[in-house]
C-alpha cells in the first residue's frame, strides 16, 4: 500500500497490494523512510509479495538456524517464497538495514518475478568466475544476484565503476521492464508509480 501513513486507509494502486507491519514497533528507522526505500522500487518488482513484517520476537529462533557458509552469525532477515514474505528480525542501524531489506526483495524478484530465461543468463553468464559484490555473494549465484540487486538500488555508481557487467544486467535484464525478462505475471504491469 503506497504511500499510506499511520492510521490513513490503503490506496489503490492496481496490482500492488503490500503491506508493511511491526515497524513501528521499533525506533531505529522511521517508518516513513521505510516507505520512501519502497516507494523507489519499481511496481513490478513488488507485486506479489505479500508482506514485510518485522518480528524481533523471533530474533532467536532465526539464530538458532544461523546462515550457511557464515558459522556465528544471526540472520536479520529472510525471505520465505513459499509465504511471499519478508521476515525482519533485527534492525542493529539504518545502513544494514535497508541493505538487508533490498536484498531480500532481490530474492524475490530472483525467483518470483524475472523469466527463465533471464535467471538463466545470470546463472550461467553473469555470475559464474565474476568478482563479488561482497564476501556474502560467493555463497551462491542467488545470494550474488540479492546482494548485486541491493547494491544497484543504494550505490549504482560504485556498481557500474567496479562491475559493469553486473551493473548492465540489473539495468538491462532486472529492472528494465522488458516482456523478455520477466515472468508472464509480471508482464502485466511493469510500469514505476
Amino acid at each position: 500500500m503506497r504511500n499510506r501513513a499511520p492510521g490513513e486507509e490503503p490506496i489503490a494502486t492496481g496490482g500492488l497490494n503490500l503491506r508493511v507491519e511491526g515497524f513501528g514497533r521499533q525506533r531505529v528507522v522511521p517508518v516513513g523512510a521505510i516507505v520512501r526505500a519502497l516507494d523507489r522500487i519499481p511496481d513490478f518488482h513488488l507485486e506479489g509479495l505479500r508482506e514485510i513484517v518485522y518480528l524481533p520476537e523471533y530474533a532467536r529462533a532465526a539464530a538458532a538456524l544461523g546462515q550457511p557458509g557464515l558459522p556465528g552469525s544471526a540472520p536479520k532477515g529472510e525471505f520465505v517464497q513459499e509465504e511471499r514474505r519478508i521476515y525482519v528480525y533485527a534492525i542493529d542501524e539504518p545502513r544494514m538495514f535497508f541493505h538487508m531489506l533490498h536484498h531480500e526483495i532481490g530474492h524475490f524478484v530472483f525467483y518470483l518475478v524475472i523469466g527463465s530465461g533471464a535467471k538463466k543468463r545470470w546463472v550461467t553468464q553473469v555470475s559464474p568466475g565474476s568478482s563479488r559484490v561482497t564476501p556474502y555473494a560467493a555463497l551462491s549465484a542467488s545470494e550474488d544476484f540479492a546482494e548485486t540487486y541491493a547494491s544497484y538500488l543504494l550505490a549504482p555508481g560504485l556498481l557500474a565503476r567496479d562491475f559493469p557487467e553486473k551493473h548492465a544486467y540489473m539495468r538491462d535484464w532486472v529492472f528494465s521492464g522488458r516482456p523478455d525478462t520477466l515472468k508472464e505475471r509480471a508482464q502485466r504491469n511493469p510500469g514505476r508509480r
